[in-house]
């Protein structure tokens, strides 16, 4: 039987025999840890294992440290902040917590709220699974920085309750970052005064969408915005069809393209278009203010495969950036505009990966993120290539990690199973053409050498495994000549379980919550612990025993 039941594994777990069976509890904490001892008290009410005493603030009854207070009797938690708790090696500061459980109660410590928020839901889980928390020492750190829930709101309408139930949902198994979808080409679901053409008859409302990032950051989850441009913007500029890229010019025979028209491509040619997408942007910032990122989209903006048949796109190029510029140094030039317009706002830009890294002149700004969902056509680039240029990378794995509803585009809905059957870990890319497998291990050097980039686009097509060599650990301490297998690098952002709802009607809101728990709580699980020493059949009891959280305490 698994020693500790949690999802996800702690990092390490020491047995010392004995179960501590939770009653009568009191909840102590030190400074700064008042939020999260309130909430575990509200949560232990729902389970009825507090009494009254334990529903008193730690006003009066806890001391600086966080001991409990004399005479208090039944189960002591207590909560502590340590910023000189030790380090684990390959893992993110922030998060780390101690848990020490004796017959005599529970003491975790942790370097910040989030790593006591972690460490709480370990024996919450516990509880739920078993109705007692086995004694030991238990150490958690994640492995990569953030482990993400991708929600496409904007082709279907989710309600604001229905997003803060998955956010909880979300935050119960050690998910911290959400992106927020909320434009495309049918539909846009954000309430914008600035630009009302553009809204969707049902939107989140600017009070609700407050409401969401409100809950996110006290269950220390990030919110990341995603305003896909400048591609997937057809229902943006269905009423500017000014702004839309010309159509393609090809033989009347020619095969179809990929993508047949351009009503939801922005001109990105002219001035005009531009600044359309500056004023959404604009239109949309204040609602994110305080978030540290932005996901501009970038991709599928035309079908890359014929880019040379926008002529406009071409035209521009060569008069910008030189003879033989193509479309797709003009589209790094407008990735680059708008990721320059998000920078000043103090998001930290973001682009998908499909469309970069193929120019022969514009360089993407080194301050961009990369989020790598896809290596299906030959040209497009393997994640070495953006690794050498030193790039931060964010794993999408669309093979493993996509729940596209109704299964479109050929896409099925992820399991556990195929999870565990590809040993997915957060440096397990999508394969390249042929299978060939992209990964970058833990521990792996950084800092490409001098000819990599040229080399990893030489061999985007062939056989490469698209490993990649880079420089510094997640934790920040410097790598030494040999590679060991204690972290990633820091290049490795995280990794991200997306729903993208291609066929809306396909599954119902309550449908999607239940379908996607499986799959977003095996990324959750081999994200946290750079993989899972849990067997597949480990982590489905675990995740029946656990459950889901109860209604919303606070």
């Amino acid at each position: 039987m698994i020693s500790w039941a949690a999802i996800p594994q702690p990092r390490s777990f020491t047995p010392a025999g004995g179960r501590l069976l939770l009653a009568d509890v009191t909840v102590v904490g030190g400074s700064g840890c008042e939020r999260e001892a309130e909430r575990l008290r509200a949560e232990l009410r729902e389970l009825g294992l507090t009494t009254p005493s334990g529903d008193v603030s730690s006003e009066g009854v806890a001391t600086p440290s966080g001991s409990a207070p004399a005479g208090s009797g039944g189960t002591i938690i207590s909560l502590k902040l340590d910023p000189g708790l030790d380090t684990i090696p390959g893992t993110i500061d922030a998060e780390r917590a101690e848990i020490v459980v004796t017959m005599d109660g529970v003491r975790i410590r942790a370097v910040a709220g989030a790593g006591l928020f972690r460490a709480t839901r370990q024996i919450l889980h516990n509880v739920r699974a078993r109705g007692y928390v086995p004694c030991g020492v238990a150490w958690v750190a994640p492995a990569v920085a953030e482990r993400g829930l991708h929600l496409d709101a904007a082709r279907k309408f989710f309600p604001a309750h229905w997003i803060k139930d998955e956010l909880r949902r979300a935050a119960d198994v050690g998910v911290n970052a959400f992106q927020w979808h909320f434009s495309e080409n049918e539909g846009f679901r954000l309430e914008n005064p600035g630009h009302p053409e553009v809204m969707s008859a049902h939107v989140i409302t600017r009070a609700e969408a407050a409401e969401i990032i409100e809950l996110a950051r006290d269950l220390h989850i990030s919110v990341i915005p995603s305003l896909d441009m400048p591609g997937h913007l057809r229902k943006a500029l269905a009423e500017h069809p000014d702004l839309q890229l010309p159509a393609a010019q090809r033989p009347a025979d020619a095969e179809p393209l990929a993508i047949p028209d351009t009503g939801h491509a922005l001109n990105i040619a002219e001035p005009a278009a531009m600044e359309f997408a500056h004023a959404l942007i604009n239109d949309m910032a204040d609602v994110f203010a305080g978030c540290h990122a932005w996901n501009l989209g970038g991709d599928e903006f035309v079908d890359f495969a014929h880019i040379d048949a926008y002529p406009g796109l071409g035209r521009a190029a060569r008069e910008r950036f030189g003879p033989d510029a193509t479309g797709f140094d003009l589209l790094t030039a407008a990735v680059n505009e708008i990721a320059d317009d998000v920078a000043a706002r103090g998001f930290e830009p973001r682009v998908w990966n499909d469309g970069m890294f193929r120019a022969r002149h514009v360089r993407l700004d080194p301050r961009v993120k990369v989020t790598w969902w896809t290596n299906w056509h030959a040209e497009m680039v393997p994640v070495n290539v953006a690794l050498g240029e030193g790039h931060g990378v964010v794993n999408f794995n669309d093979a493993l990690f996509y729940y596209v509803l109704g299964e479109n585009a050929g896409y099925r809905y992820p399991t556990a199973a195929r999870v565990w059957e590809a040993d997915w870990h957060p440096g397990l890319f999508p394969s390249l053409p042929g299978g060939h497998r992209q990964e970058i291990l833990a521990g792996e050097l950084a800092g490409a050498h001098a000819g990599a980039h040229a080399e990893a686009r030489a061999g985007a097509a062939a056989t490469a495994s698209g490993r990649a060599d880079i420089g510094e650990r997640a934790d920040g301490t410097a790598v030494g000549g040999e590679a060991s297998r204690s972290g990633y690098p820091a290049q490795l952002v995280g990794a991200y379980f997306s729903v993208w709802a291609d066929k809306p009607q396909a599954q119902s809101a309550r449908e999607v919550s239940d379908g996607i728990r499986p799959g977003l709580r095996a990324l959750a699980e081999r994200s946290f612990n750079a993989g899972s020493k849990l067997t597949l059949d480990e982590f489905c009891e675990l995740d029946a025993a656990i459950g889901v959280p109860g209604p919303a305490v606070s």
